[in-house]
């Protein structure tokens, strides 16, 4: 696959993935469901418009354990069970064609711990990947309990798996990816000899983890994730308990290039988790509240307003889309 699928979005215009699993239990029968949200703004009154669209995808009774995007394409990790053994399985799901384009290669789980994934392409090789990260529990010489992280590439339209060394000096937080920039992958993680929460990023070009300088905010926060908002790389802090602050890294990987950019106070608090998704029009930030409703923020007027959407499953998670 070497060429973008045909997928825009207008400035006016906001795109999301919803991800539905409906029930909490794992080994529930209930297949999991996706939509395609468009939110569509008006130039005169800022109103916003709202379609919601089934996915229909043609795979029977999938519980997905990460819906990822990238340019128009939707990246699935789900588990099958085939006989005795457990198999990671990923496909990729075009969104503009609504046709599943590409099966990949599984994976065996074997004793695997927990495992995260990313998604993205780089510019200058044209090529998808897919990242893979498998963390491992393990006994040292010591008899003691370790941990350990193992890196696997998948290159869409190669038929195999690679192991890449393991980064000895940080690891990375077992949280989905969920900022593309650069043509990197960015996670955060923890340094392994300081203990310190930093900014891994991993380059799909040359297929190598190094760490992005942080801003001067807390990383350590369990909600705290980063996103990409404006189409910089931006943390989401979460350490004041009254308001949310958003850094950005206005010069890709350049410290100093890091501002306080963002500010969610609003005027009337929401009690529940806020998680910020995208930028609107007009310096609006479009956030999901909890794990069941859409709210669009002005920064400028501190205020919040629910976007009502019709037939909204019960609990989601929202997937910004977002092109490179």
């Amino acid at each position: 696959m070497d060429s973008q699928p045909a997928f825009h979005q207008s400035q006016n215009n906001r795109s999301l993935i919803l991800h539905s699993s409906g029930h909490d239990s794992p080994c529930d029968p209930h297949p999991d469901q996706l939509f395609h949200v468009d939110v569509c703004i008006n130039n005169d009154d800022d109103h916003c418009k709202v379609v919601l669209k089934d996915i229909n995808l043609p795979l029977q009774n999938q519980k997905f354990t990460t819906v990822m995007h990238c340019n128009g394409l939707l990246c699935l990790s789900y588990v099958e069970v085939v006989g005795l053994l457990v198999y990671n399985n990923f496909c990729l799901y075009n969104i503009s064609t609504a046709e599943l384009t590409t099966t990949l290669p599984p994976q065996p789980m074997i004793n695997e711990y927990k495992a995260v994934y990313g998604f993205g392409f780089h510019p200058k090789t044209k090529e998808y990947k897919v990242v893979r990260i498998v963390e491992q529990e393990y006994v040292t010489d010591a008899c003691n309990l370790s941990m350990n992280q193992r890196i696997e590439v998948l290159t869409v339209g190669t038929n195999m798996w690679r192991i890449k060394k393991n980064n000895p000096e940080f690891v990375v937080r077992m949280q989905p990816c969920e900022a593309l920039v650069d043509g990197a992958l960015h996670w955060l993680g923890q340094d392994k000899k300081s203990g310190a929460r930093i900014i891994a990023s991993f380059d799909l070009m040359n297929e190598e983890f190094c760490q992005i300088p942080s801003p001067n905010c807390r990383l350590d926060g369990r909600a705290c994730h980063l996103l990409v908002l404006g189409g910089c790389l931006s943390v989401v802090d979460y350490n004041n308990r009254h308001k949310i602050e958003i850094w950005s890294m206005k010069n890709y990987g350049v410290k100093e290039s890091w501002i306080k950019e963002y500010t969610i106070d609003p005027e009337i608090p929401l009690r529940g988790l806020i998680r910020p998704l995208c930028l609107l029009r007009n310096y609006k930030i479009l956030i999901q509240y909890d794990e069941d409703a859409l709210f669009s923020y002005e920064a400028d007027r501190k205020r919040v307003s629910k976007i009502n959407i019709g037939n909204l499953p019960l609990s989601f998670r929202a997937v910004p889309i977002v092109e490179t």
